[in-house]
């Protein structure tokens, strides 16, 4: 990773890199390959400094500092970030320092953002561009520390997802392609409003460059007032009055369907309806042509964990969606199949099933695993749905393939959307949702006359 001579806008002084996760290493050793004087620190123990002077933010001499570096998770309110801002100190994240490093050199970016969808849309348009031969880099929030991607050719473009937390300190990066998908209530307790949250988001849209290629979703009435402010190109459900309509499986602009929605089977459901329509209203014609746009969007896989269909054992179809902690996410998926066998639970959150209590139509039995195993299954029971507390999912996987194969109803599929954390008993989601793919695995190796198919 060597990004050679760099123009960081530091003018000769320090950088002070406060939060020491995979972004904040990512730009100390970036920052140090070009060559800058970098000190380090983190609010928690530092096992490992790889070399940096480590400098409590009681010892910093802000004159000598030109940039405090500061790690997402990090709030604004935090001291050392007053001080910064005290003393005249510019307060900015990795995605800034990446807009400084590349702003030049004759690349395109594209900033993804909103309340959900973000990682999948993320994905989706980095796919599609690279499909079709651009050269594409992706990171940000999805998991790669923006500091660390490569460098790209001239006309190479950077997808990055960007989350309120990025947001809310950027101050430089000039997109040449956003989307804002959606605004739902989430992160108040960092943020304080739904209206400054919004603002925070907004800041994508309102640092976008002159002939941007802006794209809203409109679903919620807030979104659509501020679309009007702008000029942006919107996306709706139903008979939204927008330019993108998602209506009967399709995607209309104006008279004509554009896109036929089940052409594209890895991204089942009304959420990612809305991601294939924003990711096609941005790209199309900007980027890729009509035909290249459906061409590539039709190999897009779907990410790990997210509705993830993991294959089909004796006809019974697996879908991975560990990602859903929470009761808002687990309703799209519970939207998304007919004849749904749930395994849910684990650690619950406040709201517990939350909002994926209005619609239990399509779920045949529950399975409840972990700490919220009995709540669940009691809650479930008390809305009419056959529940199951089996409490450990290896337990649940195997009661709801057995429920699934007895019940022998064309197109079941038992489904991994837990709507709850998953601490209680994995790692993290990613961890509960490998377990539940070698379960499935485990389970059509152990019958030779079993049939597993992708």
């Amino acid at each position: 990773m060597n990004f050679g001579v760099k123009d960081y806008g530091l003018n000769g002084k320090a950088a002070y890199v406060y939060g020491l996760g995979s972004s904040g290493m990512g730009v100390a050793e970036a920052l140090r390959e070009s060559g800058a004087s970098v000190a380090v620190w983190d609010d928690k123990p530092i096992t490992e400094a790889r070399g940096f002077r480590v400098v409590s933010p009681l010892e910093v001499e802000w004159e000598r500092v030109g940039a405090l570096v500061k790690s997402p998770g990090i709030p604004m309110t935090a001291k050392p970030v007053q001080d910064a801002l005290v003393h005249g100190v510019p307060v900015v994240g990795d995605v800034d320092l990446l807009w400084r490093r590349e702003k030049t050199s004759g690349v395109e970016f594209i900033g993804i953002t909103g309340t959900n969808g973000k990682s999948t849309t993320t994905a989706l348009v980095a796919h599609v561009l690279k499909e079709n031969g651009i050269k594409v880099a992706m990171g940000g929030n999805i998991g790669v520390a923006a500091m660390t991607l490569p460098e790209l050719p001239e006309k190479g473009v950077y997808v990055l997802e960007l989350s309120s937390y990025q947001l809310e300190m950027m101050q430089e990066l000039c997109v040449d392609g956003a989307v804002f998908l959606n605004l739902t209530p989430d992160h108040l307790s960092r943020h304080g409003t739904m209206q400054v949250y919004m603002d925070t988001k907004l800041r994508l849209m309102n640092l976008a460059k002159d002939g941007a290629r802006k794209v809203i979703g409109i679903d919620q009435p807030e979104m659509a007032e501020v679309a009007a402010e702008r000029d942006c190109v919107t996306v709706g459900r139903g008979t939204q009055m927008a330019d993108y309509v998602i209506r009967d499986g399709k995607v209309w602009k104006g008279r004509e369907a554009k896109l036929e929605l089940p052409e594209f089977p890895h991204l089942r459901g009304p959420h990612n309806a809305q991601n294939v329509a924003c990711a096609y209203a941005l790209l199309v014609p900007r980027w890729v042509s009509h035909e290249q746009f459906v061409g590539a969007a039709k190999s897009f896989m779907g990410l790990p964990h997210r509705l993830e269909l993991v294959g089909t054992v004796d006809g019974v179809r697996f879908v991975n969606d560990s990602k859903a902690t929470n009761g808002d996410s687990t309703l799209f998926a519970l939207q998304s199949y007919d004849d749904i066998y749930w395994i849910c639970g684990g650690e619950p959150k406040t709201d517990g099933l939350g909002a994926s209590l209005h619609n239990l139509a399509p779920v045949r039995a529950a399975f409840t695993i972990g700490a919220a195993a009995d709540a669940f299954a009691d809650t479930l029971k008390g809305r009419g749905v056959p529940s199951f507390a089996c409490h450990t999912l290896d337990m649940a996987v195997r009661a709801a393939f057995a429920a699934a194969r007895s019940e022998g109803r064309e197109g079941a599929v038992v489904m991994l959307s837990p709507a709850a954390a998953s601490f209680d008993q994995f790692r993290n989601f990613e961890h509960r949702g490998d377990v539940f793919v070698n379960l499935v695995h485990t389970l059509a190796s152990e019958a030779p006359e079993r049939r597993f198919e992708r």
